[in-house]
Order: C-alpha cells, then structure tokens, then sequence
C-alpha cells in the first residue's frame, strides 16, 4: 500500500510537470494584458515614470526662472540705454559694462543654454524599459479589443466614446489609441477594420482636441493610411478624397502628391470594381451565449443537498440543477469572502501565462486563443485547500486522491479561453491519463462578480453561466462508458468590463471507480 500511495504521489506530480513543462519559454515574456492583476504592477510603472517626468519639469522650469529673472533685467537696461543712447554710452561705467556684458556674459550664457538639463530623468526612462509593455504586449491588447468588438458586435465609433455593450463609461480613446488598433489591422490586412478605427482617430483630431508636442500624429501620414485602406477595399472614389485631404496637410511632400495622381489612375481604371463593404460576421452558438442570448434560468430545479457526504447532514449546500445531460449542477455561496480573498493573496505573487497542452508536440504553448494568468496550489499547501478540497469532496462525493491541484486563474482586457475539452483523448495523451484515468468532472468556482462578459458558455447544450462571487458549477466530462462527452464542449466569453478571477479543479477518475463505475468493459 505503500508502494501504490507514493506512485501515485509521483504520478500526480508528473502529470502537473507534464502540464506545465513548457511554461520555461514563456517566463521572459510577462504577457501584461492577460491579467487585470498583472496590470497593477503597470499603473506603479507609470506612476514612477510620472514622477520622472514631473522631476524633468522641475528642473526646466527651475532653469527657466532662472533665465527669466535676468531677462526682465537685462531687457530695462538696454531699454534705458536705447532711450538715451549717447549719454547713456557717455558715461564710461554703462561704456564698460556694456563691452563686459558683451564679452563675457553671453558667452556665460551660451554655455548655460547648451547645459542639458533633465539627464538624470532622461537616463531614468531607459532603466525601467524591462518593466513597459512590448510590441507583442500591445498587438495582444489590440487583438483583445478587436475580439471584444466581434464577439458582442460593437462599433467602433461606440466603443472610442466609451460606450460598451450599451452601457456608457466616463472614458474614451484619444485619437492616439484608435490610430494604434487602425494601425494594428491595416498591418493584418483587415482593412475593413482598419478603415473604422482610423476615421475615428480622425473623428477625435477634428474635434478641436490636441495632443501634446511630442506625441502629436501627422494629420497627412493618418489620411494617407486611411486611403490605402480604402483603396485595398476598392473604394477608389473614397480614397482620392482621402488623399485630398492629405494633401492639404501637406502641400509639399512630393511622395504624397505622387501617390495622389496614382490613385486619381487607380479610380480610373478601377471603376467597375465592386466597394467591398464592412460587416460583423452573423453570430453563432458561441457568441449567442456570451451575448446573453440563452436561456437564463434551468428549466429543472433547485434544493438543498444534504446527501452526498454526512458532513452535509449538518450543513446542506445549496444545488441547483442545470443540465442532466451532461450532469451538470450550480453551486450558490459555496465559497466564502475570506476564502476568495486568501486565494487571491497566494495567488498574485505566482501568476503565469496560461498554456494548452499540445498532443501532438507533448508540450504546453502559449497560444491565442487563451489568453490569462494562472497559478497552481498544491493540495497542501495550506489549510484553505486542504479546506476546499474536502469541500469539493462534500460537493461532488468523489476522492481528491490523484487529482489535479487547484488552478486559479485571473482574466485581463479580453480574457477568454476559446471553445474547448477539458478531458484528455487517452489515445492521443496516454502519459496524462495511464495513471490517474482521464478528468471525469470540473469543478469551477467563480470568485468574483464580472461587470459585463465574462460567461462559461456551452454552445452544443445552449448554457451559459454568468460569474457570480462565491458560486461553482460542476459538470462530468466523461459519459459512462469512459469517453469523452462532446457535449461539454464550453468556452470562457471574453470579459468586456470586469476582473474575473475564478478557480477550478479537474478530478480525475481512477479513484472514482467505486463512486462512478465505468460501464466500459
């Protein structure tokens, strides 16, 4: 007995290394966006940087009261001197100080005018660049605001001015931002996108609103882009008046006037090409869901469980029944705000990127369709697991002898996790499976409330389960007979407005076998 309980020990630590073996070559990217928690440690960047900057006009201004107060001086004797010039240079005192004004102070002057100033809060940006988000960072953003706008069919124009899913917020996008997701798309050859994006960049700079100096956009270079995308979109027409406008901007670039008489061409030549025209593709299952479009109540029942273990004779948990096939139940205040608040705490310090095992490579990557932070704790690591583990036992009526660790998980701009298994394919992943069997249920704890999106959709049963703090829904992934039920196909909807952190464990089914027989011969 021995024996088996350490295999079985080392088999559960294998299968956790298996899952996280690639997690190595992703330690060096830090993947901001994919965490609102991970973006906290952003705002105390730019908050440092601020102050930088705030320290820089210090010591501009600094040296600018310091030219001034001469300036005021110097500007009333030479003043006097021009008002009496002959007597003035009469006399030899103004004769001499003049010539030794002229001799030595500007030069003083000019020595002091080419002092830098700020070197210290120059060098000081540099320093922190390990810390700012990179290239990928904000084509992941981008790709993330783009996935929201698809998967709730919202406008461009709508979500600029802070109108999201029909709620209005007291922010908006400067024309910086919108001109970076036009950018972002045109580079990806959605022009469609890119079109909607880059008006709106010009929307917000003919609204009288200014950017400052050394931010500022070039109106001509955010025209020319507008009708190149207009031009992959055979709008020809629309794209010469585009160019016009830039023109104006910019009368003397010869490239640019260049680049208009060969879209005056393309218009020509091109006239009989039909516009293609931008549109939302129509939704489907999946987006239905998020969207709120399923049902919102079970049409089966709800009732206080006090059967499944003999600790919930003495404090039932409220079930309610969601689906029988798959069995799926809710959980309602099964976890409490103390517990939430302490997973949270252990949480934070250790959160990583996400990954998906690859059968096909053996290894876990970071791909885009699940973008979010997780972290694992061992069952025991502490009393709230060892806690939530015999809670999940109370729950469920299965062992947690074998079973996965908890995995708790925080969503950033955009987080979701795309349609998807939780089980395992024994053929394909044997290594994952031969020890501890395949997952026969998931237990999801939802631990907190999400403002908007954010939903676990099942789009083959048309369920979707809203975040609800101190809430978990569990389901069974494998039917009888051992294999995988395709009908717990689900996804997590992307988060419009929300920080939603949610933790789950997978329960394997070997040590089921007396709980849950497998009918499987």
């Amino acid at each position: 007995q021995a024996r088996m309980h350490t295999a079985l020990i080392l088999a559960t630590t294998l299968n956790f290394l298996l899952l996280q073996i690639s997690a190595q070559q992703t330690e060096n990217e830090v993947s901001h966006s994919t965490s609102v928690a991970g973006m906290v440690k952003l705002l105390d960047v730019e908050s440092k940087l601020i102050e930088n900057l705030d320290n820089y006009a210090t010591q501009l201004e600094r040296k600018l009261e310091a030219v001034r107060s001469y300036v005021a001086d110097m500007r009333a004797e030479n003043d006097k001197a021009k008002q009496q010039t002959e007597s003035y240079l009469s006399n030899p005192l103004n004769a001499f100080a003049l010539i030794r004004r002229m001799h030595q102070d500007w030069l003083y002057w000019r020595l002091y005018m080419e002092q830098p100033v700020g070197h210290e809060q120059a060098a000081y940006v540099p320093q922190m660049q390990q810390h700012l988000p990179t290239s990928t960072d904000l084509e992941e953003a981008a790709a993330s605001i783009h996935r929201i706008q698809l998967t709730y069919d919202m406008k461009a124009a709508d979500m600029s001015s802070g109108l999201l899913n029909g709620r209005q917020y007291n922010v908006s996008l400067s024309s910086l931002d919108r001109y970076a997701l036009g950018k972002h798309h045109f580079d990806r050859q959605n022009f469609g996108e890119a079109c909607q994006w880059i008006y709106q960049a010009i929307q917000w700079l003919d609204g009288k609103n200014k950017l400052p100096r050394p931010l500022a956009l070039d109106r001509a270079e955010l025209f020319q882009l507008y009708g190149e995308a207009l031009i992959k979109m055979n709008r020809f027409n629309d794209a010469l008046q585009v160019f016009n406008n830039a023109v104006a901007f910019k009368q003397d670039n010869a490239q640019l006037l260049q680049r208009r008489l060969e879209v005056e061409a393309l218009t020509r030549t091109n006239a009989h090409l039909p516009p293609q025209r931008y549109s939302i593709p129509q939704p489907g299952a999946y987006e239905l869901g998020c969207r709120g479009g399923y049902p919102s109540k079970s049409n089966l029942y709800c009732f206080y469980n006090h059967t499944t273990s003999a600790f919930l004779r003495l404090a039932p948990i409220k079930m309610e029944l969601l689906a029988l096939d798959p069995y799926m139940v809710l959980y309602h205040d099964i976890v409490t705000s103390k517990e939430i608040q302490e997973l949270q705490y252990y949480a934070v310090p250790n959160l990583m990127r996400a990954t998906v095992f690859d059968a096909k490579t053996g290894r876990n990557n970071v791909v885009k369709t699940r973008t979010s932070k997780v972290t694992w704790l061992p069952d025991a690591h502490s009393e709230l697991t060892r806690r939530l583990n015999r809670r999940i036992t109370d729950m469920t009526g299965f062992d947690m002898y074998g079973s996965e660790m908890l995995q708790v998980m925080n969503y950033g701009l955009g987080g979701h996790y795309d349609k998807h298994f939780d089980y395992f394919n024994a053929t394909t992943a044997p290594e994952l499976t031969k020890m501890n069997g395949d997952r026969i249920a998931t237990v999801l704890f939802y631990l907190t409330d999400v403002e908007q999106g954010g939903a676990t959709v099942f789009p083959n049963i048309g369920k979707a389960i809203f975040p609800k703090r101190g809430t978990a829904v569990m389901w069974y992934n494998l039917r009888h007979d051992g294999n995988g039920d395709p009908q717990t196909l689900h996804a997590a909807c992307p988060v419009i407005v929300g920080s939603k952190w949610v933790t789950n464990k997978w329960i394997r089914e070997r040590q089921q076998l007396f709980t849950r027989p497998c009918e499987k011969m």
